[in-house]
Parts: C-alpha cells; structure tokens; sequence
C-alpha cells in the first residue's frame, strides 16, 4: 500500500459506502446518518437525490479491500505454515 488512507468507519458506515461503490446510489436508500458522515470525511459526493464515492472514498474503499485480502492471506498461513503464494 502505498499511500494509506486513515479513515476509521463503523461497521454500518463501511457498508453504505460499499453500497454507492455497487451502484445504489439514490439517498432515499441509503441511512442518512452514514451519508452525512461520509459526506463530513469527503468520502462521497452529492449530486440532487444521488451520492457517488469521492476519488478519497474510492481510495478509502480500495484499502479496505486490500485489508480484508491480507488478512484472508494470514489467515491461509497460519491454517497451513508450509503454504506458499506465488
């Protein structure tokens, strides 16, 4: 990771930006208190009745990804010591 993003999100937080990377992006969708957060950090932009991720939020979204596979990755080695990834 080269230029990490150090925005901690709730759980819920995490989800809604998730859903307008997906597609759902009608805020009438979407839990309210999640958008204005996610607003406040710059992580999504709004448009009218529509939200989409921020280049921030997009970049935010990308190192979760990347935890969430490094830690699936640890959790192979330790499962099995000898395994190897090429």
């Amino acid at each position: 990771m080269k230029h990490p993003v150090i925005i901690p999100l709730s759980r819920q937080e995490e989800d809604t930006l998730r859903l307008i990377a997906h597609g759902i992006s009608s805020t009438r969708h979407l839990r309210p208190d999640d958008l204005d957060q996610l607003a406040r950090l710059r992580l999504i932009d709004r448009l009218g009745g529509k939200v989409t991720l921020s280049k921030l939020g997009q970049a935010r979204l990308a190192q979760s990804q990347e935890e969430q596979f490094l830690s699936i990755i640890r959790a192979a080695r330790d499962h099995q010591p000898g395994l190897r990834l090429v």
